[in-house]
């Protein structure tokens, strides 16, 4: 793997997804680059990050939709690791993208992690332990976060099939962001 950050800028550039702008962080700066931010408070700043995602996916023409979050794990797939990446995101009350455009979740956004592995039987029973229990302790809480409709994880092991996997994640995403916004 890259040096932190770099395969995340890579995959960023490359997913092309018709009506949707995809912003990612790392990499050059420019308009799609920057900070995507889960934030909890009235006023945005610093102190207020909860964390920082990857890539956000966000439906053009619309009041900044997202259809799909994403946070890569390149290095592991640690359960610490990936709820911490889960409830930091979730706990939040707002999402910001290059601190200035507010970023508008709902049921029809999903949260992609994606975690390094080797995608054996032991990690596979591992992450559907994972993704059921998430599931079962978001419907406890009402923060504003908490209203992305669907959580994924999923472990990839190597580039190709971390690119291949998002891919498919994130048309997935897409098709139920217009199912449930079609009503």
């Amino acid at each position: 793997m890259s040096k932190h950050g770099e395969l995340t800028a890579e995959i960023g550039k490359s997913l092309k997804f018709e009506g949707y702008d995809v912003y990612y962080d790392h990499g050059t700066s420019g308009d799609n680059v920057g900070k995507i931010v889960s934030w909890f408070g009235e006023k945005y700043r610093r102190k207020a990050e909860l964390c920082q995602l990857d890539i956000a996916v966000v439906e053009q023409n619309s009041e900044r939709n997202v259809s799909a979050l994403v946070e890569i794990e390149e290095t592991n797939h640690k359960p610490k690791t990936l709820l911490g990446d889960v409830f930091a995101t979730l706990l939040g009350e707002h999402f910001k993208f290059q601190g200035k455009h507010d970023l508008k979740v709902g049921a029809w956004t999903t949260l992609i992690l994606m975690g390094k592995g080797n995608g054996s039987a032991a990690d596979k029973v591992r992450i559907e332990f994972l993704k059921t229990n998430v599931n079962k302790n978001r419907s406890s809480q009402s923060k504003e976060n908490m209203s992305v409709g669907e959580v994924v994880i999923e472990l990839f092991n190597n580039e190709s099939d971390l690119e291949n996997i998002l891919k498919l994640q994130i048309e997935l995403a897409c098709k139920r962001e217009k199912q449930i916004l079609a009503g």
